[in-house]
């Protein structure tokens, strides 16, 4: 990580108010976006068929793409395109490939009776009726991706999602609140698969020009921070802030752990954007 020094803001956290994984509602999710909750659960959310449903499309499609997760043995498998992953390129490299991205979901959501990511939206818009859920758009280049569909059996490492870091010359930096929700179609025995969030938002202090890394971040960065583990669990979405670093555990052997995950953003006219 560059030498960058956390804010007084990082220092100062509040504990959370409870590790209780409450419902997703208008007042718990206002909370999600003030640190004051670890995460929301929705129980529930899909049917084991509609789960075994989404599993074999993937399957069938098969997730061709890898993320680089440097150390990481088995690195998450998905289908879509993150701007994560193409935070290093040019704004032109990122949206040559929106079209394919969608094409490749499609075929796997092609697949299935029912869409995960709709119903989602569809939760979202009725917890705010006078707001509106856009898919985000680039001014100049066009939409976004979202939807990114995944394996993560392997694990992953210590991360934020912050995109005031690690896309600030794109819309979607303009957030200001930035929220994962994963959805997990396959059920995980053991202690394997958990994802640690960390109660320390992932702020520095930078100057222009500096380039922020929001992964492989020196663990010292949550030293001392209030934790809060939870476990994937079949027909569930779990939601949490992105800023707050997190990381998951591998499952053990011979067992999946598949699922979707987009973020939500509030824009500071109050409506929502999504992408990946």
């Amino acid at each position: 990580m560059e030498n960058l020094m956390q804010t007084d803001a990082v220092t100062k956290e509040r504990a959370w108010r409870t590790h209780e994984e409450l419902p997703l509602n208008r007042e718990n999710f206002e909370a999600l976006c003030r640190f004051d909750l670890p995460c929301l659960r929705i129980t529930g959310f899909a049917t084991d068929s509609e789960c075994e449903e989404l599993v074999a499309a993937m399957d069938a499609v098969g997730l061709h793409k890898t993320y680089k997760v440097p150390g990481l043995k088995q690195p998450p498998r998905y289908v879509g395109l993150t701007q994560f992953e193409k935070r290093q390129a040019s704004k032109d490299d990122y949206f040559a490939e929106v079209d394919q991205a969608w094409h490749e979901h499609e075929a796997v959501i092609s697949k299935m009776p029912w869409n995960p990511f709709e119903r989602m939206w569809k939760l979202i818009r009725e917890l705010y009726p006078e707001c509106t859920l856009t898919l985000a758009e680039e001014p100049g280049y066009g939409r976004y991706y979202a939807g990114i569909i995944r394996d993560t059996t392997g694990g992953g490492t210590l991360h934020a999602d912050v995109t005031m870091y690690s896309a600030r010359d794109y819309i979607i930096s303009q957030v200001v609140n930035q929220i994962t929700w994963n959805f997990f179609a396959t059920h995980v025995d053991g202690d394997g698969g958990k994802t640690t969030l960390h109660n320390r938002p992932y702020r520095v202090e930078i100057k222009p020009g500096d380039k922020v890394e929001i992964e492989g971040f020196n663990r010292s960065y949550v030293d001392g921070a209030e934790t809060h583990i939870y476990a994937p669990a079949k027909g569930d979405v779990v939601m949490f802030n992105s800023h707050n670093p997190h990381e998951w555990t591998a499952v053990d052997e011979g067992q999946r752990r598949m699922g979707v995950s987009t973020y939500i953003g509030r824009m500071p006219d109050g409506n929502f954007i999504y992408w990946s």
